[in-house]
């Protein structure tokens, strides 16, 4: 299949930290980042208030190759941000597909209200239910730089 762009996101092992994310257009030209985000999920029931589970819901996003599309504005905008969302529409390979058929979905690309503390290692990004976080700001550039590359149907590839 085609895809009018590729993202590209690499984490740290520990998922406490920072990565980056940036895109490439169709004819394989940068057009977006590298930005910080933050793949690193909550601590929460249903990962067993584990974050680093990743074959489980809510936790750090799994590494592999997804399809994506972009989504609307999601709600509360102090979780998702004031901008559309990238969502992983169907995982190809990788952790990714074994997270899927575990029951992994709704992983997205979304922005957020910031961390309030400094002292944090991910700040001013804030830890989400299993996505990955943008700033506001630099979600924005990447839904226009979506948009300019033919928006329709890419993929991402998480390392």
């Amino acid at each position: 299949m085609a895809y009018n762009y590729h993202i590209m996101a690499s984490f740290p092992t520990n998922r406490d930290y920072k990565g980056t994310l940036k895109m490439y257009n169709s004819a394989g030209a940068l057009v977006f980042g590298p930005v910080e985000a933050l793949g690193r999920g909550s601590n929460d029931a249903a990962n067993n208030y584990d974050h680093s589970n990743w074959q489980l819901k809510n936790a750090d996003v799994p590494t592999g190759v997804y399809e994506t599309t972009v989504v609307g504005v999601g709600s509360p905008s102090s979780s998702f941000g004031p901008y559309k969302r990238v969502w992983f529409n169907n995982a190809l390979s990788g952790n990714a597909l074994i997270a899927q058929n575990n029951g992994r979905d709704e992983i997205m690309i979304h922005g957020g209200d910031p961390a309030t503390d400094s002292s944090l290692s991910w700040y001013p990004l804030r830890p989400t239910y299993g996505c990955i976080r943008l700033s506001n700001a630099n979600q924005s550039t990447l839904i226009n730089a979506i948009a300019n590359a033919g928006g329709g149907s890419g993929k991402i590839t998480i390392s």
